[in-house]
């Protein structure tokens, strides 16, 4: 299989439908970080427009309304950049798979469904000449945790969130980046398609058989560690979800890690696609500080806060609420940079 950053990318973006929204997230993400990798974006509801138009960022980039449309732009992948929930791929996306292939495009999936598993999208690869990066691939992936934090020998920080969709990927990756202005030599550790999708390496961790999850996660920290003096590791979920908790705790128990910083999305009171009530933040806290506490105690140092939906006035205003709330320092690591959560470690 071609490595994904073997040389420079020209990717378009199928978001059909969903382009700036937040289940469209794995495009957003390349987008923000590797803007000149992205030529196009495939969304028949927003067409002519571009993509600072949607996002507020990404200048000039076009959106078109289907992959014929991109061809002119000389596209050498097409990224499936929505995660539908569970990661099934939808029967109406097969078409355009189909003739990205036809084209000689590689696909960059990140679906939980493996496209090199289907017989028809496999043999057409082989045929064209593509690849197919299927992200969430884990079957390597057969180590059970051995839990002791010795063996990982950088400082280890972990985003945790209060649902899914908060800001731990960006958290993560903008921490990283401030690190090195700190003197720091720090990584981003990617824990799910869009992070591996963006720098081409990472866990998929809920892709990875239960047994396994904690142990994949602290396999990557310890040999990483060796390079790196600090790992910013990109949580998932959050605790409370029904249906993703467990790759939460998975996480928290294999990365082991010396400080948290807990994301929320303000205003945010349930769970998405569930009944179930967000905690007050303290309550947060109190919960991820107790889960670490048996096997190497934790501490949240900061509270990152998603305000792409807020005004200037209103995101300080939130900030300030915030840390009055908390006792800790708040802050959108985006808007407003990461300084505070950096002093805070």
């Amino acid at each position: 299989m071609k490595d994904m950053q073997e040389e420079k990318r020209r990717i378009v973006i199928l978001a059909e439908g969903f382009f700036g929204d937040l289940e469209a997230k794995t495009a957003s993400g390349l987008i923000m970080y590797k803007p000149e990798e992205v030529v196009a974006i495939i969304d028949s509801t927003k067409a002519d427009r571009s993509v600072e138009d949607i996002l507020g960022f990404g200048g000039d980039t076009p959106i078109v309304a289907t992959l014929s449309d991109s061809l002119k732009y000389r596209p050498s992948a097409l990224l499936i950049g929505i995660a539908p929930r569970g990661g099934k791929l939808p029967s109406e996306w097969r078409g355009v798979i189909k003739q990205a292939l036809e084209n000689g495009l590689d696909v960059i999936n990140g679906l939980h469904d493996l496209l090199n598993e289907d017989p028809e999208f496999s043999a057409l690869a082989a045929s064209r000449g593509a690849t197919i990066h299927d992200l969430r691939e884990a079957s390597k992936y057969n180590t059970v945790a051995i839990g002791d934090p010795s063996l990982i020998e950088a400082t280890v920080v972990l985003t945790v969130g209060t649902d899914c969709k908060t800001g731990k990927k960006v958290t993560s990756i903008e921490l990283a980046k401030e690190a090195r202005k700190h003197g720091f030599n720090p990584h981003f550790v990617a824990t799910g398609q869009s992070g591996i999708a963006i720098f081409g390496e990472g866990v998929p961790v809920d892709s990875i058989i239960g047994d396994f999850m904690s142990g994949a996660i602290e396999a990557f920290l310890i040999e990483k560690s060796k390079t790196y003096d600090l790992l910013c590791v990109e949580g998932q979920g959050t605790i409370v979800h029904p249906g993703y908790s467990g790759v939460t705790l998975a996480l928290i128990h294999g990365s082991l890690p010396d400080a948290m910083i807990l994301c929320h999305y303000p205003g945010r009171e349930i769970v998405k696609s569930y009944e179930v009530k967000i905690p007050p933040l303290k309550e947060m806290i109190q919960l991820y500080e107790d889960l670490t506490r048996p096997i190497k105690p934790c501490k949240v140092i900061g509270v990152s806060l998603n305000t792409q939906e807020l005004g200037d006035e209103e995101a300080r205003a939130e900030i300030e609420k915030v840390e009055k709330e908390t006792g800790l320092p708040a802050i959108d690591p985006v808007r407003f940079g990461c300084d505070k959560l950096m002093k805070a470690l």
